[in-house]
């Protein structure tokens, strides 16, 4: 086929975005539709390629995955290799054995199906995640298994009968992304069907121009790539994908690839020299750049700086170019000087795939590589380490092993059946973290408290969730029902807990669109200040609903949340083979601030304390674990968190006297 400088032009319109929204950078929110740009460009070229091939009569099965090994698996091989020594000296267990995991999935090109089990695209952990961006060529290398055998059923090129059944196929595989992410948002991103009718698209593309003149269009190209444009900086994380939401980017790319002739100012534009330098290395510069982010957000106790990840994307480049000049041509056709013959080719593919599936193998069975924290433990740390796996215990509570199950109904949490007064607690997890510090306040009032909570759930009525983490008719129904539980059961006074800052404000790395709610039938909330007002309203009427019903209302402001978890910055210490007493000075340092946390609870709290009234009272457990200016998470070789915002069951018990002593006057005073 004749080579098209634009086509190299529009994979760095691809490229560039990509890298950019994974080092962080907010004016690139949409920035992962360039993944949906290279299923076009990849659907256009292998198809033409393929039914060209298959009317010459020169159509071979086992050249064209020649050609694909050739194409992907030197470079990837490289990247996973040089990874590995990075992951056994900073990676701890925890991320290192899921790390093996993703690795011994991408080397068989499944690794999509791990990340929709283990992660989520739009995660917090997944930009940790070296290898997250290989789902995409798990994608594409699945979608070439079955495509030739459909280009097979079809027989010889008949225009309108390719066109008929690759828009069939399309159709039906964007029907089904418009299910999976209303239904299975998370799997639905990276689940191979869902996915096809983008590479189908391409393929469409190809059947269109097979033979055909080209016939350029100045309007339909520049609205092309204003359409992909539009797509990288006004798309976020609240926009589900991928549905009918991603045939902009791919309509975009499509009128370009159709469009788009060598005289057009879009093909002038894509085929300057330094867009077709780019676009040539980048399929390196896209398996180089994931790494880089994620090792330098592991090894940092706090979220890099932007002048950090902007350097690294630039480096990215920088290796890339290294690995295409170096790596790539040498293997890309067989006139090449390294494994010029197919089987030689195919032999070391297979051994590649093997000590990357041993080594991901090896590394699920040892849990990560445990022992390489032996050398720095202590007696001391283990005894930390062990503190993490404590659990809270509520008896029959706890009625499913599933989250979705638990606290439902409403159960007896502390107390006794006679007690002389009744409360109650309900939230998200938050409110179960907290738990076994009710002790302390059911002691101390002689009350019998009632339980009822829900994961991800925050008891906020008239609101949708729409993280994904758990179905949002479930959690209004949830909070509707705990509700109503309450005032049946004649509770005294209900306990609200929550993250409040998550839905409020975000994280230290400010606010996650993914976490905003929505007014019941309204949009989610895309920015900060708008959250923050949902939340406010939205608590407004929860509040209004228990006070209206003589239930005194309880306001439990969030925990301080540490900045990195804390399991994670005690093993990376010992990674780095820290004596005992620096190690302890290293948790001491990384600890949250009070400045970090007040700055992030700022928001969420001002909306509580407006609420506050009579029969209404925000109160604090802060200071059971501030020291020096800081909120500790470690006392005693036991932590106080089970993770960066949950508190231990110890913590929460430490938590409980602070709690009982800030609602006493308020208690006292019914």
């Amino acid at each position: 086929m004749q080579y098209r400088r634009e086509i190299d032009g529009l994979r760095t319109i691809a490229v560039v975005p990509v890298i950019l929204f994974h080092a962080g950078f907010s004016v690139f929110s949409g920035g992962y539709v360039g993944v949906d740009v290279f299923f076009v460009i990849s659907g256009y070229l292998i198809t033409t390629i393929l039914i060209d091939e298959r009317e010459k009569g020169t159509y071979s099965l086992l050249g064209f995955y020649e050609r694909r090994a050739r194409r992907i698996l030197p470079a990837l091989f490289l990247v996973m290799a040089v990874c590995l020594p990075f992951a056994w000296l900073r990676m701890p267990p925890d991320l290192f054995e899921d790390y093996a995991r993703s690795m011994l999935f991408a080397a068989l090109f499944v690794s999509n199906v791990h990340f929709w089990e283990f992660t989520g695209y739009f995660a917090a952990d997944s930009e940790m995640q070296p290898l997250l961006h290989t789902w995409s060529l798990a994608v594409e290398e699945q979608y070439y298994l079955l495509f030739p055998l459909v280009l097979m059923a079809l027989g010889a090129f008949r225009r309108n009968r390719f066109a008929l059944v690759f828009g069939i196929m399309a159709a039906l595989s964007l029907a089904l992304s418009e299910w999976g992410w209303r239904n299975y948002p998370e799997e639905n991103f990276f689940f191979t069907f869902s996915r096809f009718w983008e590479l189908l698209a391409g393929s469409l593309c190809a059947v269109w121009m097979y033979r055909a003149e080209m016939r350029p269009n100045e309007w339909l190209a520049a609205l092309g790539l204003a359409l992909i444009v539009y797509a990288i900086l006004f798309y976020d994380a609240l926009v589900p994908f991928p549905s009918v939401y991603a045939l902009v980017p791919v309509l975009g790319a499509m009128l370009i690839i159709l469009f788009a002739g060598p005289r057009t100012v879009t093909a002038r534009l894509l085929s300057l020299r330094p867009m077709v330098g780019v676009g040539l290395i980048s399929y390196s510069a896209y398996l180089w750049h994931q790494p880089l982010f994620a090792f330098a957000r592991i090894w940092s106790p706090e979220h890099p700086s932007f002048a950090l990840m902007g350097t690294l994307a630039v480096v990215s480049m920088g290796l890339a170019w290294l690995s295409w000049r170096y790596v790539e041509l040498p293997f890309r056709n067989r006139r090449a000087a390294v494994l010029p013959g197919r089987p030689a080719l195919f032999g070391a593919s297979l051994a590649g795939m093997a000590v990357f599936v041993g080594i991901g193998a090896w590394g699920m069975v040892t849990e990560g590589f445990k022992g390489r924290l032996d050398g720095a433990m202590t007696p001391y740390f283990a005894q930390v380490l062990q503190s993490f796996d404590q659990q809270g215990d509520f008896g029959d509570c706890f009625r499913g092993g599933d989250d979705s199950t638990r606290f439902i109904p409403l159960c007896t949490v502390f107390g006794e059946p006679d007690a002389s007064r009744v409360f109650g607690v309900t939230g998200d997890s938050h409110a179960m973290a907290l738990m076994p510090g009710l002790g302390a306040v059911a002691e101390r009032f002689d009350a019998r408290i009632l339980g009822g909570a829900l994961p991800a759930c925050p008891p906020i009525q008239g609101v949708r969730i729409g993280s994904g983490m758990i179905d949002s008719d479930l959690c209004a129904a949830t909070v509707e029902a705990h509700a109503q539980a309450f005032i049946d059961a004649g509770v005294e006074a209900v306990f609200l807990v929550s993250r409040w800052s998550l839905y409020a404000t975000g994280t230290y790395e400010g606010f996650k669109p993914g976490f905003g709610l929505a007014p019941q039938g309204g949009a989610r909330a895309g920015d900060a200040d708008t959250a923050a007002a949902v939340v406010a309203t939205g608590l407004a009427r929860t509040v209004a609903r228990f006070t209206e019903a003589g239930v005194r209302v309880i306001l439990v402001a969030q925990v301080p949340a540490q900045i990195s978890d804390p399991r994670l910055i005690l093993e990376r210490a010992l990674l780095l083979r820290m004596t005992e007493f620096d190690t302890l000075a290293y948790l001491e340092r990384n600890a949250v601030s009070e400045g970090s946390h007040a700055a992030l609870q700022a928001p969420s709290r001002a909306v509580l304390k407006a609420l506050a009234g009579p029969d209404v009272v925000v109160v604090s457990v802060d200071r059971a674990f501030a020291r020096d200016g800081r909120f500790i998470w470690l006392d005693e070789g036991r932590t106080l968190y089970n993770d960066d915002d949950h508190l231990s069951p110890l913590g929460a018990v430490r938590a409980g006297p602070v709690l009982a002593e800030a609602v006493a006057p308020f208690l006292d005073a019914r």
